[in-house]
């Protein structure tokens, strides 16, 4: 009795575990199938994909313009930008050129260079 108790438990384990894997099989074809179909460019997915977008244009934006208040730290409590402009423009120490700043690391946004700076830059004349 006590052995056909426990065939009757295995059988039942076994059942149980392949269940478990049809589901999630199953599942997992649903989703493949679903990621395969590209969304409709009208109603409510085209709705759906302009909101996915705009979200990865804000997010984008937000990682590179926003400081997440680290301006205090490099700004006002170490105060950086005078060690990077340098005595001679009005900040401490012998300053930084553009070449050693992106070499350490620092970003530029050219589009807020002047131009003038910029046809210097392109031409290699500033260091």
């Amino acid at each position: 009795m006590i052995e056909n108790s426990r065939i009757s438990r295995r059988t039942s384990i076994a059942t149980s575990r392949l269940i478990i894997v049809a589901i999630g099989g199953a599942g997992l074809f649903v989703a493949v199938i679903a990621s395969a179909a590209p969304p409709s460019e009208t109603g409510f997915d085209a709705e759906i994909v302009r909101h996915a977008q705009a979200m990865l244009d804000e997010g984008k934006k937000t990682l590179r313009y926003e400081t997440f208040g680290s301006e205090a730290f490099w700004g006002d409590a170490l105060q950086l930008h005078k060690a990077i402009t340098g005595e001679k423009n009005g900040g401490v120490g012998p300053g930084v050129s553009p070449k050693t700043a992106l070499a350490v690391g620092l970003k530029v946004d050219a589009d807020a260079l002047p131009d003038d700076l910029k046809k210097q830059l392109t031409a290699g004349r500033k260091s």
